[in-house]
């Protein structure tokens, strides 16, 4: 969302700010603003989607807080307390399913050695 100096002026101005995190044709857009300011959000997105033919997903559309944290394409982004002090800041992790999925992966290309009984051929 534009400058530093605009989001200085909306928030002095008791405006929320936004930003937007996007990745092909997926996006997820965060603001520090309220519930209410998050839906008319969505609503002008949605309005700048129709022209161009296209459409929020009802299925993938949430509105959430951002403390539990939300899975984005595999990762899981949360905002967390720095330890010693009380600023925030957003932390991406890999998601669960990925790493487990990485695992099993390992597990049945190791398998054969696994069950070989060591000493013999």
């Amino acid at each position: 969302m534009a400058t530093g100096h605009l989001r200085r002026r909306r928030r002095a101005a008791e405006r929320p700010n936004w930003r937007i995190v996007r990745y092909a044709d997926d996006f997820v857009v965060l603001t520090d603003g309220e519930r209410d300011d998050a839906e008319a959000l969505r609503e002008d997105i949605a309005d700048v989607l129709q022209p161009l033919g296209l459409r929020l997903s009802e299925a993938k559309n949430q509105v959430m807080h951002m403390p539990g944290g939300f899975g984005f394409l595999g990762f899981r982004i949360q905002r967390h307390r720095k330890r010693g002090t009380d600023k925030r800041h957003v932390c991406t992790f890999t998601a669960v399913r990925p790493i487990q999925q990485l695992k099993d992966k390992i597990r049945a290309l190791t398998a054969e050695r696994r069950s070989r009984i060591p000493g013999t051929c």
